[in-house]
């Protein structure tokens, strides 16, 4: 429900100019959309949803203690986003289900470990660097993430926006004489 709703949110005008904003927050302003108000919003908003994934979080868990208080949770998040593919509100939702997954897979102890002759790879200590290394290599070889890879799959151009001209005709103003 949370998701059609972001989605309906994020389709209309309101993405529209909240995209702008951060693509080029003064463009905006000089067209005279009140930049604060919508980040404001924003800001709100994203301050809800996740009072309410506090509050159901208690229920799924059983307790709430300090260690969920930890730094890697907010890792989590950046690395769910980052996996999963940024700009896209899927993106989150994939990179969270398949990180989570991962995880329930590696620290459950039911992956037999691999003995290397004096040392034994043991699954549970070494899924952090595992789940590092992958943020590394999607970081690095596949910056749209997974829902990139269904982007490709289902042929979605997502536009270059670097170095495309500033006008709409060959007499306005490029982005080599901007620089200037």
């Amino acid at each position: 429900m949370g998701y059609l709703t972001l989605n309906w949110v994020v389709s209309g005008k309101f993405g529209s100019v909240i995209r702008a904003i951060r693509d080029d927050e003064a463009r905006v302003r000089f067209l005279g959309y009140p930049v604060e108000v919508y980040k404001l919003f924003v800001f709100t908003l994203t301050a809800i949803i996740a009072a309410l994934a506090g509050v159901l979080y208690y229920p799924q868990a059983g307790i709430i203690n300090p260690a969920e208080l930890a730094p890697i949770a907010s890792i989590y998040l950046a690395v769910w986003v980052a996996i999963g593919g940024r700009g896209r509100l899927y993106g989150a939702v994939i990179g969270a289900a398949f990180v989570s997954l991962l995880s329930s897979l590696f620290t459950s102890g039911r992956l037999p470990d691999i003995p290397l002759g004096p040392f034994s790879l043991n699954w549970v200590d070494w899924w952090l660097v595992i789940l590092g290394l992958s943020f590394v290599a999607v970081t690095l070889f596949a910056p749209k993430g997974i829902g990139g890879l269904f982007d490709k799959l289902q042929h979605i151009v997502t536009p270059d926006r670097k170095g495309a001209p500033l006008g709409p005709d060959d007499g306005s103003l490029q982005e080599q004489e901007a620089q200037k």
